[in-house]
């Protein structure tokens, strides 16, 4: 995330006020902002020759977003990168939810082994489980899809430069206080749920 913050908030960010200093447009300013996690996604590519589904989407939105700001000249395009980047994602973990598994139990068994077959296991024989697993994949798909519409909402209400703090702020808190709900709740009612397995299988 350290990596995330640094070249996808803070380069372009300070990029765009240097920028502006010099006169460009507020259009220009974003785009020579947007380099930055395009070529950081671009020298992960170099280096492992292969791309997380993540970077795929956050080039996407990236790319897309900047020919389209410069295209139509609309700072507002050009704002919307992060709001395409985390709705796209939530709309997969909604998307998942029509698929044989969920995208949060690939998450909960993702280091394979024992912990693979034990989530297998109680997939196949605790509904519970199954519907922890679900209620969490929603929940993740709603926050997303939510934090992503505030910000597209936030995009004409802001200067760009407060908008540009706030954008990333924003992020950056709801991942991180997802990720903790969801490693405390996941663990807390998954061991209740294991342990409830246990006593039906003991008796």
């Amino acid at each position: 995330m350290r990596n995330d913050i640094i070249f996808g908030a803070v380069l372009p960010y300070v990029a765009f006020l240097i920028a502006r200093h010099f006169g460009l447009s507020t259009v220009h300013a974003l785009a020579i902002g947007s380099i930055f996690p395009i070529a950081v996604i671009a020298l992960s590519y170099i280096r492992s020759r292969k791309l997380a589904p993540v970077s795929v989407i956050t080039l996407a939105a990236t790319l897309a977003s900047l020919i389209g700001s410069l295209y139509f000249n609309s700072a507002y395009l050009a704002l919307l990168k992060n709001s395409l980047i985390t709705g796209f994602i939530g709309l997969v973990f909604a998307a998942s939810l029509l698929m044989p598994r969920p995208l949060v139990f690939h998450f909960a068994t993702e280091k394979g082994g024992e912990e693979r077959a034990s989530g297998e296991r109680l997939w196949q024989v605790s509904p519970p489980y199954r519907a922890l697993m679900r209620r969490m994949t929603l929940a993740w798909a709603v926050v997303l899809i939510g934090e992503a519409s505030v910000r597209a909402l936030l995009i004409p209400l802001l200067p760009v430069d407060v908008f540009l703090v706030v954008s990333e702020a924003m992020w950056i808190i709801v991942f991180a206080l997802m990720i903790s709900w969801s490693l405390r709740y996941g663990h807390r009612k998954g061991d209740e749920i294991a342990e409830m397995e246990r006593q039906k299988s003991a008796g």
